[in-house]
């Protein structure tokens, strides 16, 4: 349930960026307490600046080499949009967050079922 500006790296999505400062370091503990759990308003000058509080993902579907990721957008842990994504591995560094985190599900999803190296 990361933070919506936390832009992971696919390869390990406890690592990544900020998407509202790409230039900042965030220090590893700060990654794993604030951006990869979402709601760090109180602890984060940039998620409290945001609209949403965090992002919540789900494996929906797997079919012929797309997953399709179902997102939710939550702030004060009430849904403000909903939606899919269907992921084909293709990524790039210049997708929004959300298309990012999406990615990263689908990949842990795939290294889970051994599909995915």
């Amino acid at each position: 349930m990361p933070c919506p500006l936390f832009l992971p790296e696919l390869s390990d999505p406890c690592e990544g960026q900020c998407a509202g400062d790409l230039a900042a370091i965030i220090p590893a503990d700060t990654l794993r307490r604030c951006c990869n759990n979402g709601y760090a308003r109180g602890v984060c000058e940039r998620a409290a600046a945001a609209d949403a509080d965090a992002m919540r993902f789900m494996i929906k579907a797997h079919r012929g080499g797309v997953v399709e990721v179902a997102w939710a957008i939550e702030r004060n842990h009430h849904p403000i949009a909903v939606g899919s994504f269907e992921v084909t591995g293709v990524t790039t560094m210049e997708q929004r967050p959300i298309e990012r985190q999406a990615s990263a599900c689908a990949a842990s999803y795939l290294r889970q079922i051994g599909a995915f190296a």
